[in-house]
């Protein structure tokens, strides 16, 4: 992507209750070394919410802002939400959101402001990446074409993050979008950090990214299970779609990861189950499906084994 000419250019920060302090910063952090790092200052930015009002985070800290949204223009938009998106939602905040984009605006979101952003209708030409506990219960809802399975993306007027450490990988691409790659290592140097190669970027969630280094079967093995949590394959059947017989799969997986392939998958499942339960409004019944398994009963009694709680009780409130 060729740079941008030095700016400043100007940010707006937006924050939702519940936001992520660690995000914030990730965002605001990077920015500030650039400028230190840099002949004159590049960015600007300012702290915004949708009231103008302090916002609390999750770590329960309040966050006092510089204004509510207004109409001064800004060359990008980054929206950071956390738990509880919908409590932002509002007619207001899509129109807004939509103007900018509409001027062309770079915008941005982090974590569960991707469904905000699915919500204003920004997602139709670009998918944001979500966080990994999000992401599935975002495309029961909205569907799989407006979610990416990545840690970081930007291209275009779009740029998203899962949240997290990624969110700073992001913030390293927007200074790189603006200003020059150069300046974005400088920046991750500064702050004793290496930046995720692509492969990482773009890894799957609900698995660990460095499997393939562990064993390439291992890999391929998981991201079986992964694309059939709702229809469980068994593991000979996966053993064979792989070319492997049944004991040399068993043994990587306890070799490996130091768990049986069948509870390995088993836990795979509940994790999808959970975090369905906690970012969609599907019922119990729909969730066991959606996690494999036949009855209600039987999902009730795996949850309570794997979490200790019946899975009832352990909506997000």
């Amino acid at each position: 992507m060729t740079a941008m000419q030095p700016g400043p250019h100007r940010i707006e920060v937006v924050i939702a209750e519940g936001f992520s302090m660690v995000s914030l910063s990730l965002v605001t952090d990077p920015l500030r070394i650039a400028n230190r790092e840099s002949p004159r200052p590049l960015f600007r930015w300012r702290l915004l919410s949708a009231d103008g009002c302090p916002v609390r985070s999750s770590s329960g800290l309040t966050m006092a802002v510089d204004g509510g949204l207004d109409e001064q223009r800004a060359e990008a938009v980054v929206l950071i939400a956390s738990y509880g998106p919908e409590r932002m939602l509002s007619a207001r905040l899509g129109a807004w959101l939509r103007r900018h984009a509409a001027r062309g605006t770079l915008m941005g979101c982090v974590e569960t402001g991707a469904m905000i952003f699915a919500e204003a209708g920004l997602l139709t030409r670009r998918p944001a990446a979500a966080h990994h506990e999000s992401i599935a219960g975002f495309r029961e809802r909205y569907g799989d074409a407006l979610f990416a399975d990545k840690l970081v993306d930007l291209g275009g007027d779009r740029c998203s993050s899962a949240g997290g450490v990624a969110t700073f990988d992001m913030t390293l691409a927007l200074i790189g979008h603006f200003a020059s790659r150069p300046l974005a290592l400088r920046v991750a140097e500064v702050l004793n950090y290496r930046p995720m190669g692509q492969e990482r970027a773009a890894g799957a969630f609900g698995r660990d990214w460095a499997l393939p280094r562990l064993n390439r079967d291992l890999a391929r093995a998981v991201e079986l299970m992964m694309a059939n949590l709702d229809r469980p394959l068994r593991v000979t059947e996966i053993a064979a779609r792989l070319g492997l017989p049944d004991w040399r799969l068993r043994r990587l997986f306890h070799r490996y990861l130091r768990r049986a392939p069948s509870a390995y998958y088993l836990t795979l499942r509940l994790d999808h189950a959970r975090n369905l339960l906690r970012n969609s409004h599907e019922p119990v019944g729909k969730i066991a499906l959606l996690a494999g398994f036949d009855s209600s009963e039987s999902f009730s009694r795996a949850y309570r084994r794997q979490f200790d709680c019946a899975p009832s009780t352990d909506r997000a409130p």
